[in-house]
């Protein structure tokens, strides 16, 4: 097996088609056909199934293109590390951040890496904390800058916690929960009772979701059944709609920064027992390796996170 072989299953893989990984790899279907065949022959097992969307990939062709995305970018590692071993004049990197993050971090962090690194290219891959773990796993981005919940880590991926984030509600000025808060020098905003919220409407992400899975986990450790009145994928829809008296919502305090709310926003902590937040993350592949301009951008990352958090 090469990597002419792996790349040829992955192409495949992508245009679920024979004919069409050919013309895009720029080889005859029939050699490519018979390359395949040769493959499946020599694993002992058939990699696709023809369906009516084209190849499919079987369950011995998934576990296939897991390790040859790991095993090609391990060999693109190689070649870049022993191209630009004195300096990073050439290369890429390909790295995953959720979009919130990626609205506060990159503005402070790729304008003084392509600065220092011009040549550098850099290929961003934008999705939620469980997308970015599955391109991780899967070897498709070098690292990434995510969340992480405290109870929820996956064995195949090194979480370098960089930061707690603590969730905090978001009511309008004229919410009946500031009535219920409860001013204290233990936490930054007035102390409301999770009791509180029940039987006020609340605006959340849909259920799979990072921060719903923390609300989730934290209504049910209090035995609290929410009144769930609004649901949508972005986060600062709903924060700003709960900061126009629409309900209340709960979040991380991270966001809130980047969400553009109205004067009228005011904002309620929760019991720190009910472990209301979750971690930023630097996470890497367990097994993998980062190349060295991989290496370089985390530590920009790393350096802005610090900076903003001071």
């Amino acid at each position: 097996m090469n990597d002419r072989e792996l790349i040829y299953v992955k192409t495949i893989a992508e245009e679920h088609s024979v004919s069409a990984a050919a013309r895009k790899l720029f080889i005859a279907q029939p050699s490519l056909s018979q390359s395949l065949s040769r493959i499946e022959d020599s694993l002992g097992t058939k990699l696709f199934d023809r369906t009516t969307h084209g190849l499919q990939l079987t369950s011995a062709g998934k576990k296939y293109l897991q390790m040859a995305n790991q095993v090609l970018k391990l060999y693109d590692d190689l070649k870049t590390e022993l191209h630009d071993a004195d300096a990073l004049k050439t290369g890429s990197v390909t790295f995953g951040i959720t979009r919130i993050l990626g609205r506060i971090l990159l503005p402070e962090v790729l304008p003084a890496f392509c600065s220092t690194y011009p040549n550098i290219k850099i290929r961003i891959v934008e999705g939620n904390s469980k997308e970015l773990d599955r391109a991780l796993t899967a070897c498709e981005i070098g690292f990434a800058v995510m969340h992480r919940l405290p109870e929820n880590v996956n064995n195949h991926i090194d979480y370098n916690v960089l930061w707690d984030d603590p969730f905090v509600v978001t009511v309008g000025a004229n919410s009946p929960l500031l009535e219920r808060a409860v001013a204290t020098a233990r936490y930054p905003h007035p102390y409301i009772d999770i009791h509180d919220l029940a039987d006020q409407p609340l605006l959340t992400v849909p259920y799979g979701q990072r921060i719903r899975q923390v609300l989730d986990l934290m209504f049910m450790r209090a035995r609290v059944r929410p009144n769930i009145m609004l649901e949508t994928r972005d986060y600062s829809t709903v924060q700003c709609m709960a900061a126009r008296g629409i309900g209340y919502t709960i979040g991380p305090q991270s966001y809130t920064p980047v969400a553009n709310l109205p004067d009228s926003a005011r904002f309620l902590s929760l019991d720190t027992n009910l472990n209301a937040m979750w971690h930023l993350c630097l996470a890497t592949f367990r097994n993998g390796t980062l190349s060295r301009a991989d290496s370089v951008l985390a530590s920009y990352f790393k350096d802005a996170i610090e900076r903003i958090i001071a």
